[in-house]
């Protein structure tokens, strides 16, 4: 019988422990399951800053361009029409294309008067699949409020509501919307963004007649009783 001799495995052991090739490839695979996930969510979490950012601007620039718009009359006023509420939603749909706003959230818009000395939401106009507590207004709905001692007493929330100066109308806009992650949820989770802006109307409105529809005419107005794209 013949015995091998053990010096030549504690030399290929040897040199195992010298050998220094792959060691950094070694390090980057353990590092990689602690590194990844944390790089990963610091993406995502500039995406969702960046998210809200863009939310915010969109709904400044929506409820700056529903206090602007309208139809000047004969009279040195202006009226406000429903056409002119139809091009302002379809520029915010372009402004806003990549979130998709109207499949993933509900825009509302009022207008916030006063009438009897009370705070009044004399109309709103909504756009958006979204439906249900959290999407549709937060702050009232239309008719709300005009009457003398009326509890309605402006849009927003608790001390810092939105009021409407008398003979004048402020645009309240309130945008909800369900954040849509660039990786994954995982990392952020289901999460609803809310934001509002609001405008005190520039021109000389013609406030008691509302929203009209002269033509060219719309056939279904965007009530809030829809729930549209």
């Amino acid at each position: 019988m013949r015995l091998t001799s053990p010096a030549p495995t504690r030399s290929r052991l040897g040199r195992l422990l010298r050998e220094r090739r792959g060691v950094a490839m070694l390090e980057f695979a353990l590092a990689l399951p602690v590194v990844l996930p944390i790089g990963l969510y610091a993406v995502e979490l500039c995406n969702f800053g960046i998210t809200q950012l863009r939310l915010s601007q969109t709904t400044l620039a929506l409820a700056d361009n529903i206090s602007r718009v309208g139809v000047d009359t004969t009279i040195a006023t202006q009226q406000l029409r429903e056409a002119d509420i139809g091009e302002v939603i379809e520029g915010l749909r372009q402004q806003a294309k990549n979130l998709s706003l109207t499949t993933n959230g509900r825009i509302t818009i009022s207008s916030l008067e006063t009438k009897n000395g009370s705070q009044w939401i004399h109309w709103q106009r909504c756009v958006g699949m979204k439906s249900g507590v959290g999407y549709d207004s937060s702050y009232g709905r239309a008719g709300d409020g005009g009457t003398s001692g009326s509890s309605f007493t402006g849009m927003g929330i608790g001390g810092t509501k939105v009021i409407a100066p008398p003979n004048a109308a402020v645009i309240f806009v309130e945008i909800n919307y369900d954040y849509q992650p660039l990786i994954s949820r995982y990392f952020m989770g289901e999460r609803r963004l809310h934001q509002t802006a609001s405008f005190v109307v520039r021109d000389n409105r013609e406030l008691a007649t509302g929203i009209t529809n002269p033509s060219p005419s719309v056939g279904q107005p965007l009530t809030c009783d829809r729930y549209s794209l």
